[in-house]
């Protein structure tokens, strides 16, 4: 009788997004533009992207957002938009005088077919006195996926762009990167990290500081620690302040070793690899006891020195936490709605304590056939999240994901991008050892 019941099942299927989750990716890439020092974004698009973009990601990291654009109209679109992609390098170089420029497209101007690489390649010939200035183009039209996808690319496209790059201005030292070191220092001590963009400014400070315990010196690309952690300016400036130095993309051939996270950050510690013969590690999740201590055992290993103090007593706590809540962990059913790599590395932690896995919805495809859990991951919007979490305890998504938890009247913990109706989440830390007993407190007050 229960065979013949699950025939009957039916499943609607939708042709349409009526709720999406994903946010573009353009808003991936500037994310991944603002962790690097001295860099002025570019969005090659409508001025209407770029604001969208930049209300996005200050509603979540309540701090001014530094993106321009080359403001395409309508001529511009059907004649094309490749002169606009000019002129935009051309002015930012002459007014604004970054060290960097970083363009990246839109679903517009990729349909439509504008070849930036060769746009650039005729204003360097246009303006010989741009041949110093580094330009890195990455390719993000909407049709690729969601933010993961192009964070990813544009990671990507910083590293073959600048990786070894001479530069030719001394940068002031910013603390906690690797440009405080001295001359004198052994070049084996630096390690180079490639965080995803499922990790929040807290979270990549936590990297650097257990990379530090290690005795090692990260160079962190990018780095939001610096550039989006909080910290006053005096004034918004045009250029991003703080984040990875152009210097920094010198060193990176130096490095021990690469430490790359998330799945979509794999290929991005591979370009250094083949390039410079750095061994690499990818670490799919820093979020549970396993996983968190498969990094610990990592850098143990590379670095030749025992775990310290510090980490083995974080370590006993977060033991002593699964002790005491264990029975309040497991059995719980948790509908989970965020990107890619966020979502299986909060996931798989709930598995890790007992935790039922009932809905699993991922933005975009990205890692979809590489990542497991106990049930299917699948691509959804939030009113496939509405539909099947129905029977869940607890609903994991972004702000927007507060729709469905109301509706079903089911208690909401925010998380991934954006996250607008609580405060301080850029500071909040998911990862390690630390990261993930707060990451089970949350869980549970958020149940009670």
């Amino acid at each position: 009788m229960a065979d013949k019941a699950n025939t009957m099942i039916t499943t609607n299927t939708r042709h349409y997004q009526g709720n999406p989750q994903k946010n573009s990716p353009a808003l991936g890439a500037t994310l991944a533009y603002l962790g690097v020092n001295g860099l002025l974004a570019l969005l090659h698009g409508s001025q209407g992207c770029s604001s969208f973009i930049r209300l996005q990601l200050s509603r979540h990291y309540k701090e001014p957002i530094p993106l321009n654009s080359t403001a395409l109209l309508e001529d511009s679109v059907i004649f094309g938009g490749w002169e606009h992609l000019k002129k935009g390098i051309a002015v930012a170089a002459d007014k604004y005088k970054p060290q960097i420029i970083g363009v990246m497209s839109t679903g517009l101007t990729e349909t439509f077919g504008d070849d930036m690489v060769s746009a650039l390649a005729s204003l360097r010939q246009e303006r010989p006195d741009l041949d110093d200035m580094p330009v890195v183009l990455a390719s993000t039209p909407d049709y690729i996926g969601s933010m993961q996808e192009g964070y990813q690319r544009t990671v990507e496209a910083l590293l073959t762009t600048l990786a070894g790059h001479s530069s030719q201005t001394k940068e002031p030292s910013v603390s906690g990167t690797a440009s405080n070191s001295n001359s004198n220092e052994d070049p084996a001590l630096y390690v180079a990290l490639l965080p995803g963009c499922h990790l929040t400014p807290g979270d990549v400070d936590e990297l650097k500081e257990i990379v530090m315990e290690f005795g090692f010196r990260p160079i962190t690309v990018p780095d939001l620690s610096i550039s989006l952690d909080g910290h006053a300016e005096l004034e918004a400036a045009p250029v991003v302040q703080g984040g990875t130095l152009l210097e920094d993309f010198q060193r990176l051939a130096k490095c021990s070793a690469c430490l790359s996270f998330g799945l979509s950050m794999e290929k991005a510690g591979e370009i250094l690899k083949e390039a410079y013969g750095i061994p690499c590690y990818n670490f799919p999740s820093l979020t549970g006891l396993k996983a968190t201590d498969a990094f610990i055992l990592t850098l143990a290993k590379i670095s030749g020195k025992a775990v310290p103090e510090k980490l083995l007593r974080q370590r006993s706590r977060l033991l002593d936490t699964l002790a005491d809540y264990h029975d309040q962990l497991g059995g719980q059913k948790i509908a989970i709605a965020l990107e890619m790599d966020l979502l299986y590395s909060l996931a798989s932690c709930l598995v890790e304590v007992g935790s039922e896995i009932s809905v699993a919805l991922a933005a975009s495809q990205g890692g979809i056939h590489k990542l497991s859990l106990p049930i299917p991951i699948e691509v959804g919007d939030l009113e496939t999240l509405e539909e099947r979490a129905a029977h869940s305890n607890l609903i994991i998504a972004n702000s927007n994901g507060r729709q469905a938890a109301g509706l079903l009247k089911i208690p909401h913990l925010r998380a991934g991008l954006p996250v607008f109706d609580r405060v301080g989440y850029p500071q909040k830390r998911w990862i390690g050892y630390e990261g993930t007993q707060q990451f089970l407190f949350d869980m549970l007050n958020s149940l009670s």
